[in-house]
């Protein structure tokens, strides 16, 4: 790896049945057009997004959220939906062929949930054995789509805990990428420390920044360049919902942008590969600008 300052890692985290079905094809053909390979955080299990709806009432400012990042348009009225009103379908574990393009395609392939809804909005709910369950689901349709072992996990909405981490502890990866922070670490909560490497995104979400300081569509690259690091290699979280969908002009700008910069981009795990001697930091839970609710974070 060259100096940090020059590496963008992108880690694509799929949400939805859309984002599986529409977003993940769209945003292949982009990374093909720039010869990029980035990671692939999979949910594997139901698209329940329609649940979200109840956020409305336990998380401050998630319908202002909602509201001023477009969240209709962006993912749609049945995926607003599913779980509700509609019943849920699977996700990647329903579309074997394309989970198999993103891996002939060249790009790393991680786990993400199983229910990636159930996760966002009950971790600190759920029992270790439920936990477990959610691993080993998304984990046996990986083994059963892509014959092999998952090697890195991404929690959804960077939410992980005491229980998690001790799962994870446990399912031999080379890393997880389950935080916000600057640089790579080995996790502690509680004076508890673990053994999976952490590659925390450094870098803002579109939808953390559209519609804040007068950022749009005409002005988003603009400000997200002006958010990388000199400091760090640059993990940007992309949503196959996102990316993949509205901006994908945006993203393919982006992309030609920076490398015109000199910017150069790799897949999480050769990163991971470079900071095996890591210090340990603690995790906390903040809140992001942009963001409803509090996420993982050893800032």
């Amino acid at each position: 790896m060259q100096s940090k300052s020059n590496i963008i890692s992108l880690k694509i985290d799929v949400d939805t049945y859309q984002g599986m079905e529409k977003g993940v094809p769209v945003l292949l053909e982009i990374l093909r057009k720039y010869d990029i390979k980035a990671t692939f955080f999979l949910s594997f299990g139901p698209d329940n997004s329609g649940k979200a709806i109840w956020n409305i009432f336990r998380k401050k400012d998630f319908l202002s959220k909602m509201l001023r990042t477009g969240a209709p348009r962006m993912y749609g009225l049945k995926t607003m939906l599913y779980g509700t009103l509609l019943p849920a379908p699977i996700i990647a574990a329903s579309m074997p062929r394309t989970v198999d393009s993103v891996g002939k395609d060249g790009h790393e392939i991680g786990v993400h949930a199983w229910d990636h809804r159930l996760w966002q909005d009950n971790l600190g709910k759920l029992s270790v054995g439920r936990i477990k369950e959610e691993f080993g689901k998304s984990f046996d349709a990986f083994r059963s789509i892509l014959g092999a072992e998952p090697k890195a996990t991404a929690a959804p909405a960077w939410l992980c805990n005491l229980t998690s981490l001790k799962i994870q502890d446990s399912l031999n990866l080379e890393y997880s990428s389950d935080t916000r922070g600057r640089l790579p670490f080995y996790p502690r909560i509680n004076g508890d420390e673990f053994k999976t490497l952490q590659i925390p995104t450094n870098q803002p979400c579109i939808e953390e920044l559209i519609g804040l300081d007068l950022i749009d569509s005409n002005n988003l690259v603009e400000h997200q360049i002006s958010y990388l690091r000199e400091d760090a290699p640059n993990i940007i979280t992309v949503h196959a919902e996102v990316e993949g969908n509205i901006y994908k002009d945006e993203f393919d700008q982006f992309l030609k942008k920076t490398i015109s910069m000199g910017y150069e981009y790799t897949p999480l795990n050769v990163v991971a590969d470079h900071f095996h001697d890591s210090p340990i930091r603690d995790i906390n839970y903040e809140s992001i600008p942009g963001r409803s609710g509090l996420v993982a974070s050893s800032i």
